[in-house]
């Protein structure tokens, strides 16, 4: 085998590579897109259950279906963190090292509740979840699609104090 062979090989070697990964990517995004966009229609978000197809804005998405959710202290401004822990990572990951994990995460925080409010098992669902990287939540979000809410949102005042 010559250089010439041998390089051509190394090139189809990783184009293999590459059509795998994205093959697996399209087939996650899809998952991911029709579980949760079931699911925000099915909890009252039908206005915004589109945004589950826009890869960045189905982040957001989650983080507004958890939002009455989560502990008291981030009731009413998750997808804000999320947003500004996102847009931190976007400007300051370069010079920072590690800001580049807070959108992930508040993710994985946001897919906990998620998991608890579809599923009898949420932990199992959170430790898959951070093992995987966040490559299994796709094919949960799929999984929670058919499934009743377990847990009520608790809309109730967001700030302790009298009622006006």
């Amino acid at each position: 085998m010559n250089e010439e062979e041998l390089f051509g090989t190394i090139i189809l070697a990783f184009l293999g590579f590459f059509v795998i990964f994205a093959f697996v990517g399209l087939i996650l995004y899809i998952l991911q897109g029709i579980g949760l966009f079931k699911i925000a229609k099915r909890e009252g978000r039908a206005d915004l259950a589109w945004l589950a197809w826009i890869p960045v804005a189905s982040m957001f998405l989650m983080t507004l279906i958890v939002e009455n959710n989560v502990h008291k202290e981030f009731r009413g401004k998750l997808t804000l963190i999320y947003g500004i822990t996102f847009a931190a990572s976007v400007i300051l990951a370069s010079f920072i090292p590690f800001v580049g994990f807070l959108p992930a995460i508040v993710m994985f925080y946001a897919f906990y509740f998620f998991a608890e409010k579809f599923s009898t098992n949420p932990i199992l669902h959170i430790v898959i979840a951070i093992i995987t990287m966040g490559m299994a939540i796709p094919i949960q979000l799929f999984i929670f699609r058919n499934r009743e809410s377990l847990v009520p949102d608790e809309k109730g005042p967001i700030i302790d104090g009298p009622e006006l």
